[in-house]
């Protein structure tokens, strides 16, 4: 993950509708590109879309790209989603192809004791990730009418930091747009906070989590739980501030079941236990939804409700964990995040539990109120309706071709200890490549076979991971997946989320004889194979 400065990166947006309309809907034609600077009545608002680039992302890149914003407007943002589409027609491109790995927009405040993301210099505004997760506040909003109005503050002038990772998996270059759909209220605070006016509350946005690998377990429960399997251990955060938490979503990748957060309480006030192994009072489940098949890329995390709430206290102990399934695959570079929407100016109620506004659970929340026919707090929704067509995907028993094709006689491959990855090629044992150089590259048991990767000089990154055999089959959203016995780690051009900072690595010297065939992770099409010999 390299950074990469877009200095001349033009930032325009579009005003499509008025209030009430729903920052998720279908992007449309460029239109009215003065409409980001024309002032309106405090109170308008508008559903606007701010364009970021046009970026040029080479072939098979997956940088950082860093940009930094001055609004002229002052306002409050009530929603926002990003999105990734062709600088040639504005069409969305689907994720096999190019997709945002994460987003974030950050606002700079120097010395913030709730930034748990980049070390008390920025406010975390929002994030998402692959899957592409709304925030929207309204519906906290419209869950309380007798409430205040939630979203997020924005002054005129105020540098406005975005950090973006577009991952193009393809060989060929591409020209793109991040666009944030916005929902837009114009006027200052003292404008929206005048007398006979809804109050506005600007919410204090906190995330944190951690990346981890998930090793294989053919023999253990099925899962790897961060709280429980990661040696690091727990990954929690301290309050430094009192309030409501009034909403939460996490942030998992391929192969995540969900990300649980808890609260374990204050020093001398502990909040009571009520999910063994995580510790203290159960908050939320964001749980992962896969549109049509398990373990692809192709899904959705769940959001917290809009009548939900949960009373944080300055120096409670907030913790996540997050659950992968780790029988059948490996997964690597897993991550567990939570993202949190905080109201410092609604005190907290009493004691540690979730509960939702209008439910029994508001008064005196009971740990089986949802019994009782109330929602279950800890259980969330998607943030947003599914859009486009489904990943394609493969396997007979989801009604799709077969994920693996027969594998011809190759023949006898090439005997080395090295294979130079080049241009995308794996030379020699490349899957594409015909006769003696397309065979699998045959090392002698008890040495190592040797990756190079030589594309890192055009900044690439590459993986040599280990699938399944054959594992030589079409990219789709849930094929090919780790099979956990050997990976490269990432061999690129930095030193980000534990990356290789050289591009080379070899593979464990006690594999046993037998056929190994591998992929990218970062360009799933990139295939090749190996064969360990007496």
């Amino acid at each position: 993950m390299g950074a990469a400065v877009c200095a001349a990166t033009v930032v325009i947006a579009l005003s499509t509708d008025t209030a009430g309309s729903d920052a998720q809907g279908p992007l449309e034609p460029v239109a009215n590109l003065g409409d980001r600077f024309v002032p309106k009545p405090p109170g308008t608002v508008e559903h606007l879309k701010f364009f970021y680039g046009p970026y040029a992302v080479p072939p098979g890149n997956d940088m950082n790209r860093f940009d930094v914003d001055l609004p002229l407007r002052n306002g409050f943002v009530e929603g926002i989603r990003a999105s990734l589409v062709r600088a040639s027609d504005l069409s969305r491109i689907p994720h096999g192809e190019a997709h945002i790995h994460h987003a974030h927009w950050l606002q700079l405040d120097p010395g913030n004791k709730e930034d748990a993301y980049t070390g008390g210099l920025t406010a975390w505004r929002w994030g998402t990730g692959s899957e592409e997760t709304a925030a929207d506040s309204r519906p906290q909003t419209n869950a309380d009418p007798h409430g205040p109005v939630y979203g997020g503050y924005l002054g005129a002038g105020s540098p406005q930091l975005m950090v973006y990772m577009i991952h193009n998996e393809t060989p060929q270059p591409m020209a793109v747009y991040i666009v944030l759909d916005i929902i837009f209220e114009h006027g200052t605070m003292q404008q929206l906070n005048a007398p006979g006016v809804r109050p506005h509350h600007s919410l204090t946005g906190v995330v944190f989590g951690r990346t981890f690998d998930v090793p294989r377990n053919r023999h253990g429960p099925g899962t790897f739980k961060s709280v429980r399997d990661d040696k690091r251990g727990p990954i929690e955060w301290t309050s430094t501030i009192d309030g409501t938490i009034i909403g939460t979503a996490g942030h998992l990748h391929q192969g995540g079941i969900e990300v649980a957060v808890s609260n374990l309480g204050r020093t001398g006030h502990p909040c009571p236990a009520t999910r063994r192994g995580l510790g203290g009072t159960l908050l939320f489940r964001s749980q992962a939804v896969y549109r049509k098949v398990p373990w692809s890329d192709d899904l959705q995390m769940t959001v917290s409700r809009g009548a939900w709430r949960a009373p944080i206290h300055k120096g409670d102990r907030l913790r996540v964990s997050g659950t992968y399934e780790n029988r059948d695959h490996a997964w690597y570079y897993a991550m567990a995040y939570e993202g949190f929407y905080i109201d410092p100016k609604q005190p907290p109620r009493r004691g540690c539990s979730p509960y939702l506004l209008g439910a029994r659970t508001r008064a005196a929340p009971h740990p089986r109120a949802h019994r009782r026919g109330a929602p279950d707090p800890t259980v969330g929704v998607l943030s947003r309706p599914w859009d486009g067509s489904p990943e394609p995907v493969c396997g007979t028993r989801y009604g799709a071709p077969p994920c693996d094709r027969p594998e011809p006689n190759r023949g006898r491959g090439v005997q080395t200890s090295v294979v130079t990855i080049a241009n995308f090629v794996n030379m020699p044992g490349d899957r594409g490549l015909a006769g003696t150089l397309g065979a699998p590259v045959r090392v002698r048991h008890g040495t190592s076979l040797t990756f190079i990767n030589a594309d890192a000089t055009a900044d690439i990154r590459h993986t040599v991971t280990t699938c399944r055999w054959p594992c030589n089959g079409p990219d789709t959203a849930n094929y090919p997946l780790p099979d956990g016995v050997w990976d490269s780690d990432t061999l690129g051009h930095d030193t980000i989320d534990g990356g290789k900072a050289v591009p080379i690595a070899s593979t464990p010297k006690d594999l046993p004889v037998g056929r190994y065939a591998y992929f990218c992770r970062i360009h799933p099409w990139m295939r090749g194979a190996f064969e360990v010999v007496p």
